[in-house]
């Protein structure tokens, strides 16, 4: 304890002795870090890739109407029924779910639910990592408690990097802040015991992104 006490000392010293003006200079003079190198020039591509080696599938889709059909042929190959849970996100409420026979129960994921529908507030192409607003409108549980999630998201919110999510307007400048923000890379999986692969340790044991618009770049 005397050696912490030592050193937070020496801190608080040396913090003191430094005006706000020379740190924000410091600040401004430090080279941003280097990014991890995309697998391809096309970042919505590069996206697909980085999913893919995260252990997740992934797919372009054009518009809402191709979504919602993508959507259809996933949950009834896997499931072989059309039901589902999804929150209360308006982007989710305007598919249309009925062009596709989809059956989809608005609300948070109960014991059963086998597969939750979510919508993306973006996602980063260096990582193949999704961004979910958590709110009363998205639950956490829907990314959690089902055996099987699919995520959709905007092509326009795809970004080539992490730090461009901060920078972003729609996050910097939103005025309803959510209650919380979960990064998910692929599907929930460890291997702690013994080097074993385990998939559904602490959520969905697959994940399928749908990344919609943006066409040919």
């Amino acid at each position: 304890m005397s050696a912490e006490r030592e050193v937070l000392a020496r801190v608080r010293g040396a913090s003191r002795k430094t005006s706000r003006g020379a740190i924000e200079a410091e600040l401004a003079a430090l080279a941003p870090a280097p990014s991890a190198p995309l697998p391809g020039d096309d970042y919505h591509q590069a996206l697909i890739q980085n999913l893919e080696r995260n252990g997740a599938s992934a797919a372009r889709v054009a518009d809402r109407k191709e979504a919602v059909a993508a959507l259809t042929e996933y949950i009834a190959s896997r499931y072989g029924q059309r039901r589902f849970v999804a929150g209360h996100d308006a982007r989710l409420a305007a598919l249309p779910w009925r062009e596709g026979g989809l059956l989809p129960r608005f609300g948070h994921a109960e014991p059963g639910d086998a597969l939750s529908v979510s919508f993306a507030q973006g996602a980063i192409a260096e990582t193949g990592s999704l961004y979910l607003w958590l709110d009363r409108d998205n639950p956490a549980l829907n990314n959690l408690l089902c055996e099987d999630q699919v995520i959709l998201v905007y092509a326009e919110d795809v970004h080539p990097t992490l730090e461009r999510v901060w920078d972003h307007d729609k996050l910097r400048n939103s005025r309803a802040r959510p209650r919380g923000l979960m990064m998910i890379s692929g599907p929930s999986s460890t291997a702690d015991i013994a080097m074993q692969l385990v998939l559904g340790a602490h959520g969905p044991r697959a994940l399928h992104v749908l990344v919609l618009g943006g066409g040919d770049e």
